[in-house]
């Protein structure tokens, strides 16, 4: 499998300061990598990016000890505000470095604002070019000290990462995909919530409401049909105070909302004040003991009955 090994700048923290309030090179240049591997791995290429502790030297031997085709260390470039163009920079100027710029400028080329051709410079010195053993295409792209680069593409990780992406493709002869996309669950009906609420799934009284909510769901709907469901609206005509209900290990709680029971009750029992409250009814073990003050055995899922 072709490897290929991207180091977005290192230069520090806070470094190389971008006219973007807030940003530095370190922080702009890290997500075009990301974006990079992400459509590099979709095509079937293994890549690996450089950690922000790692120093230049570093990264060089985490490169060749992970096997890397292509070193790609990623940067944006500073100088006049005016200034503004693509450079690529490698260890020689000859044949075999002017593949990979041919292959990895026109793709860039064809993204930045303003028709700017891109340079080519043969630069041994730089640690990141001459220390890796796999070949380096170094990427100044654009200048972070120019409004337009900053504007309209230094910050737009994805296109700029997918940019570069296709050009390594296309210097290794690979074809282009697009990445999958993580599937979008889709929304249970809010009979099927209800049905869920019925069984626990999502607890109870005012941690359920936060649950259903923060699921994207109308706590309000999902409660009338679970109150549908239980017959809340139909029930109180033949289950009231007093209603007499048989039960077999039946599940008691302590509470409304308490989402363990405190064990399970057998025989008849009588609805304490035939209120449902969070889906349960209070109980009572007789009938003379009905709505009477401190006489309550506990709490039943009104499914139960």
């Amino acid at each position: 499998m072709t490897k290929v090994y991207l180091s977005p700048s290192n230069h520090g923290v806070n470094q190389n300061k971008c006219l973007k309030d807030g940003c530095y090179e370190d922080k702009h240049t890290r997500p075009i990598a990301e974006a990079c591997a992400k459509y590099l791995n979709a095509a079937g290429i293994e890549t690996k990016i450089g950690a922000k502790s790692k120093n230049m030297a570093a990264r060089a031997k985490e490169s060749d000890s992970f096997g890397a085709d292509l070193y790609v260390p990623i940067h944006t470039n500073a100088a006049g505000a005016s200034a503004r163009y693509l450079l690529f920079m490698f260890y020689r100027n000859n044949e075999t470095y002017r593949k990979i710029f041919n292959a990895v400028a026109p793709k860039l080329e064809a993204i930045y604002p303003g028709n700017v051709a891109a340079h080519f410079d043969a630069r041994p010195e730089l640690v990141e070019v001459k220390t890796p053993k796999a070949k380096t295409i170094y990427c100044e792209l654009g200048f972070h000290t120019n409004q337009t680069d900053v504007d309209e593409f230094i910050h737009n990780p994805d296109k700029v990462g997918k940019a570069l992406a296709e050009g390594i493709c296309a210097y290794f002869g690979i074809s282009t995909a697009e990445p999958e996309e993580p599937e979008t669950p889709a929304k249970k009906t809010i009979s099927r919530i209800a049905d869920e609420v019925i069984a626990g799934k999502w607890g109870n009284g005012t941690a359920r409401k936060t649950k259903l909510e923060a699921a994207g769901y109308d706590y309000d709907a999902v409660q009338a049909e679970v109150n549908k469901k239980l017959g809340a609206a139909s029930k109180p005509a033949v289950l009231g105070k007093g209603s007499a209900v048989t039960l077999k290990n039946c599940p008691l709680y302590a509470s409304s909302t308490a989402g363990k029971s405190a064990g399970k009750v057998t025989g008849t029992y009588y609805l304490w004040d035939g209120k449902i409250l969070n889906g349960r009814y209070r109980i009572t073990n007789a009938k003379n003991r009905v709505g009477v003050a401190g006489q309550v055995t506990g709490w039943i899922n009104a499914e139960n009955i």
